[in-house]
């Protein structure tokens, strides 16, 4: 019943928010709030961004909240370096990302369909894994792709640098392995789900596909956590 009243769906997915992108946000926010930006910018131009900013969050159209986003960010930039990249960074997961890869087509997402289609023994085609058994192509989209659990690593990095005041480029090993870790947990979901069919649909629209990235936010958020703080200690 619980389950089909969507409430251990919410809990395992943040309400749809993945709690990534929740913290980081919140952080840029609080940040915000507590450092007054030092003015780069003629007044007119302040005046300007924040028109601007303020025009795109009420125009009907989810992405014109976050090239909105990507505006502030820029301004925040030039006070503030590293607030700056992750406030425009925020957009990324949900917005560019997904631009990027319509712009430039489906070659990142090939790597997916190989590595799991060699892996199950069946072909692949550009982004399609194609059974040989008489079961339906699988198609990969950004949302499942290994470069979107990746984004949400990159994010963690980030705001985990911030928070705890060291450079992104230190540490850079444990960024690696956390990479390397979002990549093999979605090439195994991928996997599953490919060949064995009967568990296509838990992983990828039910509550075991939910659990899998419940996993995986948990192997961001730690690998992310530990390596800025080894940073710290260094």
């Amino acid at each position: 019943m619980f389950v089909e009243d969507g409430i251990v769906s919410a809990l395992l997915t943040g309400g749809g928010v993945h709690p990534v992108l929740l913290f980081s946000v919140l952080w840029v926010a609080w940040a915000l709030w507590k450092m007054p930006l030092e003015s780069r910018l003629p007044l007119w131009a302040e005046r300007l961004v924040i028109g601007l900013v303020a025009l795109l969050l009420y125009l009907p159209l989810t992405w014109f909240s976050w090239v909105a986003l990507t505006i502030l960010g820029g301004r925040v930039l030039l006070s503030d370096r590293k607030l700056g990249t992750l406030s425009i960074y925020l957009t990324v997961p949900k917005f560019w990302g997904l631009i990027l890869v319509m712009a430039i087509g489906t070659p990142v997402l090939t790597i997916d369909a190989y590595v799991t289609a060699l892996a199950a023994g069946y072909e692949s085609s550009a982004n399609f894994v194609v059974p040989t058994d008489g079961n339906d192509p699988v198609l990969i989209l950004w949302a499942c792709s290994s470069f979107h659990g990746i984004s949400y690593m990159l994010l963690a990095w980030l705001a985990f640098s911030v928070v705890n005041k060291v450079s992104p480029l230190r540490g850079l090993n444990w960024l690696a392995a956390g990479i390397a870790g979002v990549v093999l947990i979605n090439w195994m979901r991928l996997f599953a789900m490919i060949r064995f069919m009967d568990l296509y649909e838990p992983l990828h629209d039910g509550v075991a596909g939910e659990v899998v990235g419940l996993l995986t936010t948990f192997w961001i958020i730690g690998l992310a956590s530990m390596g800025r703080k080894s940073a710290v200690r260094a």
